[in-house]
């Protein structure tokens, strides 16, 4: 099992879930990813064991099970290794920018996430979902849905993480782990950055952005800004967010966006060839931060005109 670089609260949740489900099944399996699993993930069941490549690696695996990852170059490394032995690619996501390069192609834009996906598949293949698996699952739906306030929660979700919980998923617990228990580098982090904060088309756009040498002057990584985005989006008014995060080893600007009413994310990282949903997006820009977001704005804007959505 893999998934994407930068990996989040759906892709571990689901990659650990299935790697339980096949233990149970007596199926020898093994979770290797493009990077480590972020701290705040790490009370997962079976997290410990996840590798990150190319430690782990054998060549006598017969298939890899993607999971949330929409593109094969969100595993890069990993893919570039199993392409030419021919080992068959089982692509399991809810992405509707999907590229569908897998083997087997199961993508789901309806489902909240990838986690959701796989609780499906288990109960509608009757297979047990334990504790710990529920607790994986429940996690991946949360983190994706932004604690069930996202659009992408629906009344079946709900339903789901409900059943989760009947089968040992601790709400409480996973909620302190991940909202109640950041570390004071990630608030001093948080507090940098949000003194970037600007605004543009009338307070319709807000953006923020982190460099490395927040990150040195925090002790802090990447890994830690997963949820970044939502602090410009979450500003009344506001129906585009965006964070521009510099990156040190190739001189790009990652690029994340969320969207309010007309305006598609996907549309607008599309352009600069990233893509993800409707409602949440991102891309790498080649250039710094300051060109990014002059690039980036001038393209929201178009979007939000288009989408009927004026300034001021």
């Amino acid at each position: 099992m893999t998934s994407h670089e930068r990996i989040d609260g759906d892709g571990v949740g689901s990659e650990l879930a299935v790697h339980l489900a096949l233990r149970r099944l007596g199926t020898p399996s093994s979770v290797i990813n493009v990077g480590e699993i972020p701290a705040i993930y790490r009370f997962l069941p079976c997290a410990d064991e996840a590798k990150v490549y190319p430690e782990g690696w054998r060549d006598d695996f017969d298939l890899c099970i993607a999971l949330d990852s929409g593109t094969p170059d969100r595993f890069e490394d990993i893919y570039k290794k199993i392409a030419p032995l021919g080992v068959q690619i089982v692509n399991i996501d809810h992405h509707y920018s999907n590229t569908r390069y897998g083997s087997v192609n199961w993508v789901g834009d309806e489902f909240s996430s990838t986690g959701e996906m796989i609780y499906r598949f288990l109960r509608g293949n009757g297979l047990e979902i334990t504790s710990e698996i529920a607790a994986c699952l429940y996690t991946a739906m949360i983190t994706d849905t932004g604690r069930f306030c996202y659009s992408n929660t629906r009344v079946s979700t709900l339903e789901a993480a409900a059943d989760l919980m009947r089968c040992g998923a601790a709400p409480s617990d996973i909620t302190h782990r991940l909202y109640r228990a950041e570390r004071l580098e990630v608030f001093r982090l948080k507090s940098l950055a949000m003194s970037t904060l600007q605004t543009a088309a009338g307070g319709k756009v807000a953006m923020m952005h982190v460099t490395v040498d927040m990150h040195r002057e925090t002790n802090t990584t990447y890994l830690d800004t997963q949820d970044f985005v939502d602090i410009p989006k979450s500003i009344g008014g506001v129906e585009v967010g965006i964070l521009l995060r510099e990156i040190a080893e190739d001189h790009k600007t990652r690029v994340s966006l969320r969207t309010e009413g007309g305006v598609d994310a996907n549309e607008i990282a599309a352009e600069f060839g990233g893509g993800g949903h409707r409602r949440a997006a991102g891309c790498r820009y080649d250039g710094d931060i300051a060109s990014a977001r002059e690039a980036v704005v001038a393209v929201v804007l178009r979007h939000l005109r288009k989408a009927g959505i004026h300034e001021g």
